[in-house]
């Protein structure tokens, strides 16, 4: 359970100076708000004029009435499109229309009134201001513009977050002192040179991370109207995090009927080959050679992603309804390009000029050849005919599981090679060439809203999002037994009430249910983890198979008041999280994994023909004294 409480967290938005009109405060949250200073045409401040707000897309009002100061501030407002109204007896009313106002912004939008010679009205078209000046921190929004016409891998919005001055991929600047395990992702969000999992990421203000820092499914990107990146000096109401806070806003209906439908749909007809796609050297079964190569051939692709989304209003101006879908199937191949040519299992070339060379010479050219002090070599080698030696070099350093008799290769357990050299060979022949690559995917979202007067105004929203994939990190050097399949779904349901009890005093309550599943399976259950330097990545990952199921609670309230030049913000959240995480190792179950890792070094020229096995050493010293 976590519980943060934000009491007395007070923004003073004039700092007691009334002449400095732009020390304001910043919107929070999933909201906005408009300010301004109302003055007549001597500049003098104009007190008790009415402010009204509407959102021109689905009807709603807010009002606000000014100061002695002349100043008047609407806060909680969503993001969208609004008309602002100002009204004072003996003046001519004046009206801004398109307003935009995105998320976290403060809108500083400013009146000079007209004295009244007749029934007349003034209208603005209002622009955006080319630098928010109400704001001390360091963010970035992204309009809907950005995330309906910006090309994106997988639809995946977030990603957009890149676009941002400081923000860079953490998948990608990950080392070998960074150790990461598939069942803890990240977000994949470095600000700064973080490393990804100290971000707070929220959907309509809602909690949306998981318990490992990364981000749980969530909305398609059809149903993100816009969301704020907030880098660093954020707000205290934004608080929970020690990296960034990313409020993600969803769509909502309005008194249009508005929808669209969208396919992506893409084949290998027009694609080259993966320039890494080879079939196997050596397959199980196959004869062993150390001549075997494999041959260049072309992946399959058939991929497919479509969706579409509908708002539409229920009861104009009143009540609004918002649907989204969003579904990929994807059938790829990844290429394992482990075992192209059997010679990696031979002698390497400087090796093989050694070899070589000694096996030019006389037999009865005696030789160092075999140590049984690999600290010291030369202190006590065993001497052979340099032909023998050859070949007793050459079977050592040769990985082929099909030794004949061979006095310089004995049996276990005075040497492991006769049973290594096979495990060896037929992990590399197994665990390369082309594998599927599936991946199944399905997001819906609905969002339900109701205006019950200008003051009182709520929504419901439910999110359903499905995945599976099967091999996703299968390249390069990753073998097939190294691989895993995962599977994520997540269900959230969100109700938001605003309430406002009078020109200066709103509250905002939100409570979300959430439960969710996440597991990760591997394709060698048995293990255990095989790393070869260099070569290859086999055998069970470490910690898996893995399944999580988590439950969360969340409660907020939010309440905010303006008091003159003053702005007070206040309120609590209570997140409860729930999580159960089985861990199967072996053939039981268990929350403590039992995997084994082992670490192959291909020790090169010099330092591979200078060690070897003591108990070698002592089997040739009985046989040739």
């Amino acid at each position: 359970m976590r519980s943060t409480l934000l009491a007395c967290a007070f923004v003073l938005t004039a700092w007691l100076f009334p002449a400095n009109p732009v020390a304001h405060a910043q919107g929070t949250g999933t909201s906005g708000e408009i300010r301004g200073t109302v003055t007549d045409p001597t500049g003098g401040t104009a007190p008790k004029a009415t402010a009204e707000v509407e959102d021109t897309e689905k009807g709603t009002r807010r009002t606000a009435v000014t100061g002695s100061d002349g100043e008047y501030q609407v806060t909680g407002l969503p993001p969208s499109t609004y008309s602002v109204t100002v009204r004072l007896a003996g003046f001519q009313t004046e009206t801004h229309r398109n307003v935009v106002l995105n998320v976290g912004q403060t809108l500083i939008l400013d009146f000079r009134l007209r004295v009244a010679t007749g029934t007349a009205q003034i209208e603005v078209t209002s622009e955006a201001p080319t630098v928010e000046t109400a704001r001390g921190s360091q963010a970035d929004t992204l309009v809907q513009q950005y995330i309906a016409d910006l090309p994106i891998g997988r639809r995946d919005y977030l990603t957009f977050t890149l676009l941002a001055p400081g923000v860079s991929n953490s998948n990608t600047i990950a080392d070998n002192a960074d150790f990461r395990v598939k069942q803890t992702p990240q977000s994949g969000l470095s600000f700064y040179g973080s490393n990804g999992r100290g971000n707070s990421v929220t959907v309509d203000g809602g909690e949306a991370n998981d318990d490992a820092g990364g981000v749980r499914l969530n909305l398609s990107q059809d149903a993100v109207q816009e969301f704020q990146i907030n880098r660093s000096n954020y707000g205290a109401e934004l608080g929970g995090a020690s990296g960034a806070t990313i409020n993600i806003v969803s769509k909502s209906g309005t008194n249009d009927l508005h929808g669209s439908l969208f396919g992506f749909f893409r084949n290998d007809s027009m694609d080259a080959r993966n320039p890494f796609a080879f079939t196997q050297a050596l397959v199980p079964g196959q004869a062993f050679s150390l001549t075997a190569q494999g041959k260049p051939i072309k992946d399959s692709l058939d991929r497919q992603q479509f969706g579409g989304n509908v708002g539409f209003p229920l009861r104009k101006d009143k009540t609004f309804l918002y649907l989204a879908y969003e579904g990929l199937r994807s059938d790829a191949q990844d290429s394992v390009p482990l075992l192209t040519n059997s010679n990696i299992f031979a002698p390497t070339l400087t090796q093989q000029t050694i070899i070589g060379n000694l096996a030019a010479q006389p037999a009865t050219n005696m030789v160092p050849c075999i140590t049984t002090n690999p600290k010291n070599p030369l202190s006590n080698p065993i001497i052979l005919p340099a032909p023998t030696c050859a070949f007793a070099l050459q079977s050592i350093l040769t990985i082929n599981p099909n030794l004949g008799p061979n006095p310089f290769v004995p049996p276990p357990p005075i040497s492991p090679k006769r049973v290594l050299d096979p495990y060896i060979v037929n992990q590399f022949a197994a665990n390369g060439g082309l594998f599927p690559f599936p991946i199944r995917s399905s997001d819906f979202s609905a969002r339900l809203d109701h205006r019950f007067s200008d003051s009182n105004q709520g929504f419901l929203r439910y999110s359903f999002a499905h995945l599976t994939e099967k091999d996703p990190d299968l390249q390069a050097l990753t073998a097939f037994s190294r691989g895993t399949s995962e599977l994520a779904w997540d269900s959230t349901l969100q109700g938001s009430w605003f309430h406002q009890f009078n020109a200066s005093t709103a509250n905002e309550a939100r409570v979300q249910w959430n439960i969710y599943q996440f597991n990760v399976d591997t394709n060698d259950l048995g293990g255990p983890g095989l790393d070869v330097e260099g070569f290859g990545f086999f055998g069970r990952g470490i910690f898996l198979p893995s399944r999580t199921t988590g439950r969360r609670y969340e409660f907020a309230d939010n309440l905010t008041l303006v008091r003159g030049h003053h702005s007070f913000k206040m309120g609590f959240t209570e997140l409860i999280r729930q999580k159960h995480v089985m861990v199967v190792h072996g053939s039981g179950f268990g929350q403590r994994p039992g995997t084994q890792h082992f670490r192959i070094v291909f020790l090169p020229d010099e330092k591979t023909l200078t060690k070897a096995y003591s108990a070698i050493g002592d089997f040739l010293r009985e046989r040739y004294g």
